[in-house]
């Protein structure tokens, strides 16, 4: 059984491999549809492989979890069926990419009758000087909201032994609806912000001229945010679209040192998702007598920095669905029409999809679960969400498209996308609808994309 596995995996990422291979080739830097399928890449078939390697994989002790879906045996047969699912369901993916991307291209060169290496130049130019102030005034609204988040915790002590996440629930408990624009707000600033410096970061990559004591002051304020907000993503999200930039402007030099460097962030990571919920603990867990899981297993870091539990839970839920539990019918994606309620107004709102799944998975839990984009679809649709990744990804190559036609190619809402778009392969489909369409208001009102792109006059020839 095992080898019908490695076969199934075998033939799945030379499939992915190439169709990311033909959306980079015909990407103009960092775009949606590219985001899609480096968010695919790392949050699923990076787990999946792990998993498909070793034929299966429990949570550590240390995470605290003893459920059922903690732990994958691919030696017993009734994981088959899920694990087929998505490999169906992925394979449809990358094929519908490979094809997608070869449609934007054709239609771009119709548009912009450019020569076969001009197609493959990447980025439009972009004015340095006018991303770097919409850098800085991300910069500036950041510090105004670790400011309020420290005032409504109570202080600096009280923040600091604060649970990351338990904060945000009594917060929102609390302040109601004010807190929940609040946190929109700042979520849709991180989002600006990360997607503005992988932008700055890439930019520096194509002309080989980057300027290192800015990139130095991004990744600072990005470990700070990672501080205040508990949350890991925003490093991830800039490390991917800088490895994506390595890729696409052929810098093999920084890929290899970044390979290198991998062991140690994946480390470094899995220890941040220990220490979060209490940051007066970390002086605890650099002088540990070396008993963590972090330090005995490798994968066990792998499998914490690439969420790899996302992907286990999707393998159950394709058993559980349809049976254990009923369908949910699509009501995760009716969101879109809810969301903006308040539940004063609609009590009977339904809960975003990593909550309900929480609420199935680990009951009497204050938490959330995500299970990738694939699990949702199967949560809502059952078998038929074999396609629904595959028409997504139509449509976000159409997205991809839309941002192209725009006058100068609107590149630091498409960086910001690229990162929405790995997001959505990892959780649900509303809220990172409204993520994204939050952020291009933002970037919309501070006119951050105004003169952005440099007129066709001031390009070098």
């Amino acid at each position: 059984m095992i080898v019908t596995y490695w076969l199934l995996l075998a033939i799945l990422l030379a499939t992915y491999a190439s169709a990311l291979s033909r959306v980079m080739r015909h990407s103009r830097g960092l775009t949606p549809l590219l985001g899609w399928m480096v968010g695919l890449g790392y949050f699923l078939l990076t787990p999946l492989a792990i998993l498909t390697v070793r034929g299966g994989y429990d949570l550590p002790a240390s995470e605290g979890i003893s459920e059922e879906w903690t732990r994958v045996n691919l030696a017993n047969p009734v994981f088959f069926r899920p694990y087929l699912f998505v490999w169906l369901a992925m394979m449809l993916t990358a094929l519908a990419a490979a094809i997608a991307s070869s449609r934007t291209a054709s239609r771009g060169e119709n548009a912009s009758s450019t020569t076969a290496s001009e197609s493959h130049a990447i980025a439009p130019n972009i004015s340095l000087s006018k991303l770097e102030r919409a850098i800085l005034i991300a910069m500036a609204l950041s510090l105004v909201d670790w400011a309020v988040l420290i005032w409504l915790v109570g202080g600096v002590a009280e923040f600091f032994v604060s649970h990351w996440y338990l904060r945000s629930e009594e917060l929102s408990a609390r302040l109601g609806a004010t807190f929940t624009l609040y946190t929109r707000i700042s979520l849709a600033n991180q989002l600006l912000f990360t997607g503005a410096a992988a932008l700055h970061t890439g930019l520096g990559l194509q002309q080989r001229t980057p300027r290192w004591k800015f990139t130095a002051l991004i990744f600072v304020f990005l470990l700070i945010e990672m501080v205040m907000s508990g949350n890991r993503i925003f490093i991830a999200f800039y490390l991917l679209a800088f490895a994506t930039s390595c890729w696409i402007y052929g810098r093999r030099k920084l890929i290899a040192v970044l390979l290198v460097a991998a062991p140690v962030l994946v480390i470094l990571f899995s220890a941040w998702g220990l220490v979060r919920h209490d940051l007066s603990k970390i002086p605890d867990a650099v002088a540990g007598d070396g008993e963590s899981e972090i330090s005995e297993q490798a994968i066990s870091s792998v499998m914490h920095a690439t969420e790899g539990s996302a992907v286990m839970l999707l393998l159950h839920m394709v058993n559980d669905f349809g049976g254990r539990f009923d369908y949910l019918q699509g009501s995760t994606y009716g969101r879109l029409f809810t969301f903006w309620l308040p539940r004063s107004l609609y009590p009977g709102r339904p809960l975003d999809f990593t909550n309900q799944a929480a609420i199935y998975y680990l009951p009497g839990e204050t938490t959330s679960l995500c299970s990738t984009a694939l699990g949702e679809a199967c949560a809502n649709f059952g078998a038929a969400a074999i396609a629904v990744l595959p028409l997504f990804t139509l449509g976000v190559a159409a997205y991809t498209r839309y941002l192209a036609r725009k006058p100068g190619g609107r590149p630091l809402l498409s960086a910001v996308s690229f990162v929405v778009l790995i997001w959505f392969a990892r959780c649900t489909f509303a809220e990172n609808v409204f993520n994204l369409a939050e952020v291009a208001a933002l970037i919309w009102l501070l006119r951050l994309e105004v003169d952005l792109s440099l007129p066709s006059a001031l390009l070098p020839s």
